[in-house]
């Protein structure tokens, strides 16, 4: 490898991500310790994640996203649609993308406005665990949008114990692979307030774009007549959608800077 790395910054929502372009396959993906040491907010460039644009012989790309821990992840909303905005400043004469993930294949849209909109292909049964008992909660839902998340409604977020009560979740036993925590706050009908712990993190996120979904879903549940709900996280605004069967992820991604990182 070489001894500089050429990187692009990106946000999602406060999600912050190191962008490769590793169509040469020029990076090592299996290279922990050096993903760890980039991703390093004091020692490297700092961000909650890696994302590798490969490249696909069946579709327009394949995504590859480290945690900051340096594990692989299946998917991440967030990350998806950065890679998509990356993916634009390649392949400027589109703006309809299908890509490859360890999850499965998705499909994401840049729109006039310039937000990424999503669609999540991997949506799993609300419910298929239960995890009312790990945080005492009546309101309380887990499901599967491409990574695992528990869902909690709260009268408060801001009041949540996040570091406490988000690591007892995601080390839970019941979780071979460890699993998200979402805490969510009713602000108006259609309109959630969300603050999330995030495994491979192992803190809090600005913005969890997996777990938007996951909590759009849990509140659904709720009040099935909502289709587009709204959702405040620390790092922005978010948007869900449920359109003719399909549901959405819609929110800015933006490039911040580029860089290069000498070994």
């Amino acid at each position: 490898m070489s001894a500089k790395i050429s990187f692009d910054k990106y946000c999602g929502t406060g999600n912050d991500f190191i962008v490769l372009d590793n169509r040469t396959n020029s990076f090592d993906p299996k290279d922990s310790k050096l993903w760890q040491r980039l991703c390093d907010r004091r020692f490297g460039v700092g961000a909650d994640g890696v994302l590798f644009f490969n490249t696909s012989e069946e579709y327009d790309f394949e995504m590859v996203y480290l945690n900051a821990d340096g594990g692989e992840v299946g998917m991440c909303g967030n990350g998806a649609r950065a890679l998509t905005s990356f993916a634009k400043k390649i392949q400027f004469d589109k703006v309809e993308f299908t890509f490859k993930t360890r999850d499965g294949i998705y499909s994401s849209e840049v729109l006039k406005s310039g937000d990424i909109k999503l669609e999540m292909s991997r949506l799993d049964e609300v419910g298929a665990i239960d995890v009312s008992d790990i945080i005492p909660n009546e309101n309380s839902f887990y499901m599967n949008t491409g990574v695992p998340h528990a869902v909690y409604f709260v009268n408060s977020v801001s009041e949540v114990p996040l570091e406490e009560w988000g690591s007892k979740v995601r080390y839970d036993e019941r979780f071979t692979e460890g699993c998200n925590a979402n805490f969510v706050q009713v602000i108006a009908d259609g309109k959630l307030k969300v603050r999330t712990y995030e495994r491979g993190v192992e803190g809090e996120t600005l913005a969890c774009g997996t777990g938007a979904v996951a909590c759009a879903f849990a509140y659904r549940k709720l009040h099935k007549s909502v289709d587009v709900i709204d959702i405040e996280v620390p790092g922005g605004e978010l948007q869900i959608i449920f359109e003719n069967e399909k549901v959405y992820l819609c929110g800015k991604a933006l490039k911040i800077f580029s860089g290069v990182f000498e070994l």
